[in-house]
């Protein structure tokens, strides 16, 4: 849902976690990592937990530097090079925390994770595989003939036909005057309440907004030594999608579920009929009637993608699914 993915790495990782644990029926959990060894990464994963509970990651941060930063140096000091050169790779540092979201279950899921090979993450190198930033970028300069040839047939039927629908090549571009707008109006408290906010950096946003004649701009008016870019644009999102940090920081109350075949699929749906602990919708209206702040982010989520396409549709509830409850009953 769109107020875990719109987290940090940790908050990311925990509603995947919680929600899988919530099918009651899912006994591992699997993910990509740079090191590909799931041994390694247990035991970062748990040095991690403990370098953060220590004194030490509070000392580095009053050197100025990113609260990643000081996490990994503490981790390179009390438990050597090995576990910190792993969260160095984007992927290693999300297995990660996927281990230690993990770990605090009641009962642990088994873990398995797959090598990513080819190019690595946001690289502007193509091997045998592009990265989706580089695809993005291609598509983005119209040169879909190279892109093409990178993505797997039946994915590639299926973004042609959103490419000619106006559904793909999304530009967040298209909405930073609307940005800057809801910046240059939004009030200390507004910010304040934002996951990633802290230490008065509602004011450097606030002081920037008035100035700034673009989203970029603004962005590195704001940015320092402590406060990386990606941290920067995830508050900007979020106050964009209305998410608060008490959301993100809350577990997620519901599954929700946005597709499924008639094999495998129905089957599992059964099965958590049974055995989820949380309850099971398909539909927007559902939410909105029983989790109406959570269903109010992703709605606005629905609303900000729908603008950030090259031509602007009815917006609709997004994907669109025969009702499952129908399926699994017959």
């Amino acid at each position: 849902p769109a107020v875990w993915a719109s987290a940090p790495a940790e908050r990311f990782a925990a509603g995947a976690v919680e929600i899988l644990a919530g099918c009651g029926c899912v006994k591992m959990i699997s993910c990509g990592s740079e090191s590909g060894n799931a041994g390694l990464l247990i035991q970062a994963a748990e040095a991690v937990r403990k370098a953060e509970n220590s004194p030490l990651v509070s000392q580095l941060l009053k050197t100025g530097i990113t609260y990643a930063a000081a996490r990994e140096e503490a981790v390179r000091q009390i438990y050597g090079d090995s576990a910190a050169d792993l969260l160095h790779s984007p992927n290693n540092i999300l297995a990660i925390e996927y281990l230690k979201a993990n770990a605090g279950l009641a009962a642990p899921m088994d873990f398995f994770t797959v090598q990513r090979q080819g190019a690595a993450h946001d690289s502007d190198q193509a091997e045998e595989t592009a990265s989706a930033s580089m695809l993005r970028g291609l598509y983005a300069e119209k040169e879909s003939d190279t892109a093409d040839k990178f993505i797997p047939e039946p994915a590639l039927e299926i973004f042609t036909d959103a490419l000619q629908h106006g559904r793909a090549n999304t530009d967040p571009a298209r909405l930073e005057r609307a940005i800057l707008y809801r910046l240059q109006t939004a009030s200390p408290k507004e910010l304040q309440i934002l996951p990633d906010i802290s230490e008065g950096l509602e004011n450097r946003f606030l002081t920037a907004a008035k100035e700034a004649r673009s989203l970029d701009q603004l962005l590195e008016m704001v940015k320092t030594k402590r406060y990386t870019l990606s941290r920067l644009r995830r508050i900007v999102w979020n106050l964009m999608l209305g998410n608060t940090r008490a959301l993100t920081m809350s577990s997620p109350p519901y599954i929700r579920v946005l597709d499924f075949n008639q094999t495998s699929g129905r089957e599992l749906l059964r099965q958590m009929k049974k055995s989820a602990s949380l309850p099971i919708f398909h539909s927007m209206a559902q939410l909105e009637r029983l989790f109406p702040e959570y269903a109010a982010v992703e709605k606005r989520a629905t609303w900000l993608f729908n603008l950030c396409c090259p031509k602007i549709s009815d917006v609709t509830e997004y994907p669109k699914i025969v009702p499952w409850q129908e399926t699994i009953s017959q």
